[in-house]
């Protein structure tokens, strides 16, 4: 309720503002580290250089709200720019195949299947469904486990191993799949949820799982390296057809830099989160080279499952 509230309150303060300024909100349920961290800073920096006349608010770490309840919000243009992961879930699962474990290898397979046919259908789908314009995309690395009292490095392992999983109904299918008991629960109630034993894992961005100081309550990091992480920026499409031409070119060019500054620092930045968390005493698992081998077969059916005609084939191309 208070972050339903905050966010009323800042589309009124907005609202209330001379006509001549322009609120640029930006808003994300991750936390303020890593890769988010130099997004934002980089962003902020590069609109203010190009477009002064914009003034940017950042709330980040689900300040107003789960990342659900600010998909809908960039939607009803209450924020500006939103930095997100899990909108193709809710708008398009039929298309995004970046979703699936084990597939890609790779952000730059990412980034080639995102820069075909069906990464353009994706744009569509978010454009139509979402009201929002696909500004850019930035790495995040690749997707780790992190477990408490009980861990695995096989997918039998998995077995009885109850797991933090977002809302993604193919994660849920696929991971329930290799044998793991499935808990959904939004990303803020995880640290609890670890420390209380209600869960025995979850998964997530090595930035994430540091950032939120989940290794707090984690004694196992298992590099499970499940799907290639990253995140949409994405803009409110009202919001986006108010900016002049020269404000939109901004824009753009300060999500190009955000994104590439981003991008460009997570794999030496990932490297020392791993070292920092194995430094407070959490022991790093590395999993069995025939884990990925095993699960794919559950993986592809279940993916083929979900995914429109074709997707699977172009997403293999894209990997390959």
């Amino acid at each position: 309720m208070l972050k339903k509230l905050l966010a009323a309150f800042v589309l009124l303060s907005f609202a209330a503002l001379p006509a001549q300024a322009k609120k640029v909100t930006l808003a994300s349920s991750a936390p303020n580290s890593g890769m988010n961290k130099i997004f934002v800073d980089t962003f902020t920096k590069e609109l203010k250089s190009r477009a002064p006349e914009l003034e940017l608010e950042v709330f980040l770490d689900s300040q107003l709200g789960a990342e659900r309840e600010l998909i809908d919000l960039v939607r009803m243009g209450e924020t500006s720019i939103h930095m997100g992961v899990i909108h193709s879930s809710q708008y398009y699962p039929e298309l995004d195949a970046t979703l699936v474990p084990y597939l890609f290898q790779s952000f730059e397979a990412v980034q080639r299947f995102l820069a075909g046919p069906v990464g353009k259908r994706m744009e569509e789908a978010l454009l139509k469904k979402g009201n929002a314009v696909t500004l850019g995309y930035y790495y995040q690395g690749a997707r780790w486990t992190s477990t408490k009292g009980k861990t695995f490095d096989t997918v039998a392992g998995l077995k009885g191993i109850k797991i933090r999983m977002p809302k993604i109904p193919l994660w849920i299918d696929i991971w329930s799949g290799l044998g793991a008991t499935i808990a959904p629960m939004p990303s803020k109630e995880v640290f609890s949820a670890m420390q209380s034993g209600v869960i025995d894992a979850q998964e997530n961005m090595l930035s994430n799982i540091w950032g939120r100081r989940l290794y707090e309550v984690s004694d196992h990091l298992v590099a499970t390296r499940h799907q290639q992480g990253y995140v949409t920026v994405m803009a409110n499409q009202d919001f986006w057809k108010k900016l002049t031409d020269a404000e939109r070119a901004a824009v753009q060019a300060a999500t190009d830099a955000a994104s590439k500054a981003a991008t460009d620092a997570a794999s030496s930045l990932n490297d020392k989160i791993v070292k920092d968390i194995a430094a407070k005493g959490v022991k790093v698992i590395e999993p069995k080279p025939s884990f990925r081998t095993d699960a794919l077969p559950i993986v592809e059916k279940a993916a083929r499952d979900i995914l429109a005609p074709g997707v699977w084939d172009a997403a293999v191309k894209a990997s390959n």
